[in-house]
Formats: C-alpha cells, sequence, structure tokens
C-alpha cells in the first residue's frame, strides 16, 4: 500500500506552529516519549494478545480496545519522529511510503528509533498499523485530530476533546 505522508506534515506543522513547538524542544525528549510510548504498546500487545486467546462475550470488545492503543501508540511514535525531525532537508523526509512486500515486527521499530532512523521507523509503523488491519494515514490524521484538540480546557458540553475514531482507520475486506 502506499501511503501519502503530505497531509500529515502539513497537519503536524499547523500543530506545532499553533503551539509554538519547535524540533529542537521536540528532540530533547525524543528518547523519553519513545521509551513512554513503547512501554504502553508493549502493554497493548500483552492485552491483545490475552484477549486474542480467550473466548468470553466480553474479550471482543477489550481486544478491539487494545487494537486501538496498539495503533495510538504507533501513530504518536510516529508524531514524535515527525516532529523531532521536522527540520530534515526535504530529500531525507518523504512525502510517501510504499509498504508492499515490507517485513517489520517490534525489534525492527525498536532498533530504528534507538537510532533515529526517521524514513525506518516511519516505514515500520505505518507496516505494523496494516498488519493489525488499520491505515496508516487515516489513523495519523485521526491521532493529530486528537491531539489538536487537546486546548486542556473542556468544552460546553463537558468535553476535553476529541477522541480519535480508529475504527474509520480499519481496513475493509
Amino acid at each position: 500500500m502506499k501511503i501519502n505522508l503530505e497531509q500529515i506534515f502539513k497537519e503536524l506543522k499547523a500543530w506545532r506552529d499553533e503551539r509554538k513547538i519547535t524540533p529542537k524542544s521536540q528532540r530533547q525528549g525524543y528518547i523519553i516519549n519513545i521509551m513512554q510510548e513503547l512501554g504502553e504498546l508493549a502493554a497493548a500487545l500483552r492485552d491483545y494478545e490475552k484477549f486474542s486467546k480467550n473466548d468470553c462475550p466480553y474479550c471482543e470488545i477489550d481486544k478491539q480496545i487494545a487494537e486501538h492503543e496498539i495503533i495510538n501508540a504507533l501513530c504518536d511514535i510516529a508524531i514524535f519522529t515527525i516532529n523531532a525531525g521536522a527540520d530534515i532537508r526535504d530529500e531525507y523526509k518523504p512525502l510517501s511510503i510504499d509498504t508492499t512486500n515490507t517485513f517489520s515486527d517490534f525489534n525492527c521499530l525498536l532498533l530504528y528509533t534507538s537510532t533515529f532512523d526517521f524514513k525506518k521507523i516511519l516505514l515500520n509503523c505505518a507496516v505494523l498499523c496494516e498488519n493489525y488491519g488499520f491505515n496508516f494515514e487515516i489513523a495519523m490524521l485521526e491521532t493529530i485530530k486528537e491531539i489538536s484538540s487537546n486546548t486542556g480546557t473542556y468544552d460546553e458540553a463537558g468535553k476535553k476533546w476529541y477522541k480519535a475514531d480508529y475504527e474509520k482507520a480499519r481496513i475493509k475486506d
């Protein structure tokens, strides 16, 4: 699958500009942020495995929640990576990535995040999203919508922010 990253880059640039976030400020906390997301990813994977094996009425809902947590963690890793590398020269930033015939596992993701290999981190996050049945581009846009809506204040209905709807990103058979 070919994934267009232009809209994702554009939306994140607007978000960074609005909050006066710089790539330098994002790089300072990059490893800490990635470690936290990898921890959340590991917990979600554990839950996914647990609820995939059990045959009980509530397990399907719990499995779906775990899937969404996996996708959220992968998107957050991609967002931290894009934001930290926003000033990387354009020749190193792909405008699209092709996940066709690309192998990825969580060990690869761990390796590439530790070396800040911009292209490979994004590619691995995209492939892992697809492996779980989700469109990376749509999932990323949902995540960006969620983080963009988080102003820290409540609206008139008492909601604090938009919650990403990862079912919109589920790949239909």
